[in-house]
């Protein structure tokens, strides 16, 4: 008889643990937040607009808050956006950093490939020339962004980790 309790003591005691890992997978996959937009003003409050105004946006930002669970870190973000500008506006983006002291960039087109960008952008990027790539401090005030030039349009990449 007390071989008979210890034994089913034991196996929920064991399914017990194996019930809080699951739920710990659970809040370790709460933590990231996502959501693509199109709204500008949203847009402004993580990146700055005021120098060039696009016409309008799509974007991805991803929050990954690592201010809880049991090893406490530094949150992270990802930003991805196409910004749709007119010509006009385009024209002074160019010529801003035509006139810039600029390495040609350590990132490809490949980095811009978003898996949420319309087939038709995907394939003008491919189609793009390699030497579009821009430095966005000049243009957004970002320090560790990417841009990649398109017909009246530029993508962007800001990472913060």
């Amino acid at each position: 008889m007390k071989l008979k309790f210890i034994f089913i003591v034991i196996v929920l005691f064991l399914f017990s643990c194996k019930k809080e890992n699951k739920n710990m997978e659970i809040k370790i996959q709460s933590n990231i937040h996502s959501e693509i937009s199109t709204d500008i003003n949203s847009l402004q409050k993580l990146m700055n607009l005021s120098k060039f105004r696009p016409e309008k946006v799509k974007f991805k930002y991803t929050y990954i808050d690592n201010s809880e669970g049991r090893v406490l870190g530094p949150s992270d973000s990802f930003l991805e956006a196409i910004l749709y500008f007119d010509e006009q506006t385009m024209k002074k983006i160019w010529d801003l950093d035509k006139n810039t002291n600029f390495v040609f960039p350590n990132y490809t087109k490949k980095d811009f490939e978003f898996d949420w960008l319309d087939e038709k952008i995907i394939n003008e990027l491919k189609q793009s020339d390699g030497m579009k790539a821009a430095h966005p401090d000049f243009i957004f005030d970002t320090y560790n962004g990417k841009c990649w030039y398109l017909k009246n349009k530029i993508l962007f990449i800001k990472t913060v980790n």
